[in-house]
């Protein structure tokens, strides 16, 4: 079983390269392979494959980027998911196995759908739900765990990404999510709840944790949001 991290990233977002590199390296030491996607800056902690598309061409950036991985399996995530404390990486390797067959993506959020149904438990207790079929945001990019040849399906399409989560063009998969959220902590705590950076600024709560772990920034490059 192969498995792959990519991050989807962008030029002007240079700034997070470290934070999320110091957070993934202490609190995920020994996560699988790190492919960072740009538009033409190199970050220079991880691999990164460079592909000059426009914002409403970022699904063809997400294919052409993972396209060649020699992998199966890929956690596609955002970079603004600055880890906060020890990820199980056994655990995570274990969730490859739930995809299979007509599975897509275990969403690594917590649900928000009463209709979402109970799959399964893994071994440390974390409990894994079917998405209602009729359910939205089931392609999230936040932070989900996929089957390449499902990205390769259903992420073959020029559109922004909010335009893609929003349209929800399932093409018959199915979906799973984790009940609780509780997978990987990045300082989610509900869906209303400012986190990481919102609308391109940062957050207090951001600041806050960055504060505690001794990681400096020039918060002067961003605004704060209100």
């Amino acid at each position: 079983m192969s498995f792959k991290i990519v991050v989807m990233s962008c030029d002007k977002n240079k700034d997070l390269f470290k934070p999320f590199h110091d957070c993934m390296e202490k609190y995920w030491a020994d996560h699988p392979e790190i492919i960072y996607s740009t538009e033409s800056v190199v970050n220079p902690y991880y691999t990164t494959i460079c592909r000059n598309l426009s914002i409403d061409k970022w699904t063809q950036r997400v294919v052409e980027t993972v396209k060649d991985l020699p992998c199966r399996h890929i956690l596609l995530m955002v970079d603004d998911i600055f880890i906060r404390e020890k990820v199980d990486n056994d655990m995570i390797w274990d969730l490859c196995s739930s995809l299979h067959d007509n599975f897509a993506a275990l969403n690594f959020e917590f649900s928000f759908d009463p209709l979402d149904k109970p799959y399964m438990t893994t071994k440390c207790g974390k409990i894994i739900l079917k998405r209602n079929q009729f359910g939205r945001f089931k392609l999230s990019c936040m932070c989900q765990m996929w089957q390449k040849r499902a990205i390769l399906t259903l992420f073959n399409v020029k559109k922004d990404p909010w335009r893609f989560e929003k349209d929800n063009i399932s093409m018959g998969f199915d979906f799973l999510i984790s009940k609780n959220g509780d997978l990987i902590n990045w300082g989610k705590r509900r869906n209303d709840w400012h986190w990481g950076i919102v609308k391109g600024k940062w957050t207090q709560e951001t600041k806050e944790f960055f504060d505690k772990e001794g990681i400096e920034m020039d918060y002067s490059t961003r605004e704060f949001i209100d």
